[in-house]
């Protein structure tokens, strides 16, 4: 299964259209925040299924902040970030993953695309298609899972 991550888009369309050419093969697409509402847009955008979580700029939105996904039965931890502080520091969305048993933990906030392994839990943060950090390139990422294991890459934007 392959899907597209977003996060931090913050309603902004323009650079979607760079995105496309790589998420016509997704099965599906997962938002991790800010703003919750482009998850469902740009999933009916682009036909594909969308799942979102709300973020620190999702004000007055009602969603959810967290979301447990099983996808070819491997477990999909998505949150915002905000809440565990992950500016700062990691552990916390560490230790929530590995609590929950997440074998993937999608996570934003931070605007800084990153894939890493730590504990036997994948970490992706796609970056932020609408206003990357410290000269980051507008990005979003690609998770493949599989029965035998989990991978995911970061795509630039120009």
């Amino acid at each position: 299964m392959i899907i597209g991550v977003l996060s931090d888009t913050h309603g902004d369309f323009r650079r979607i259209e760079y995105c496309v050419p790589v998420l016509k093969d997704a099965d599906m697409l997962i938002h991790a925040g800010d703003f919750f509402e482009d998850a469902h847009n740009i999933g009916a955008l682009l036909r594909l299924k969308s799942i979102g979580v709300t973020g620190n700029c999702d004000y007055m939105v009602k969603g959810p902040s967290e979301e447990m996904l099983t996808l070819d039965n491997k477990r999909v931890y998505v949150t915002h970030g905000h809440l565990y502080r992950v500016k700062t520091e990691l552990s916390s969305l560490v230790l929530r993953a590995k609590t929950l048993g997440a074998h993937v933990s999608v996570f934003g906030h931070t605007h800084i695309p990153t894939v890493f392994r730590k504990e036997g839990v994948l970490f992706v943060n796609p970056g932020s298609l609408h206003s990357p950090a410290f000269g980051a390139k507008p990005s979003f990422a690609m998770l493949e899972i599989g029965r035998a294991q989990v991978k995911a890459r970061i795509v630039s934007v120009e």
